[in-house]
C-alpha cells in the first residue's frame, strides 16, 4: 500500500502525506473501510466505470 501512495504522489507531484489525507477524505465520504471497498462503492454508485 505504501508503494502505491508513493507512486501517486510522484505522478501528481505532491507529498505522500497529501495523498494520504485525500484518501482518508475519500474513504470517509464514501463510508468505505479501505480502497477496495471504496472502488466497490464507486462502481455501484456509477461514480466510476470500468471498461
Amino acid at each position: 500500500q505504501g508503494n502505491a501512495i508513493k507512486r501517486v504522489a510522484i505522478q501528481l507531484g505532491i507529498a505522500e502525506e497529501t495523498v494520504k489525507a485525500h484518501m482518508k477524505s475519500i474513504l470517509a465520504k464514501l463510508g468505505a473501510n479501505d480502497r477496495t471497498h471504496a472502488v466497490t462503492i464507486a462502481l455501484r454508485r456509477g461514480i466510476i466505470d470500468v471498461e
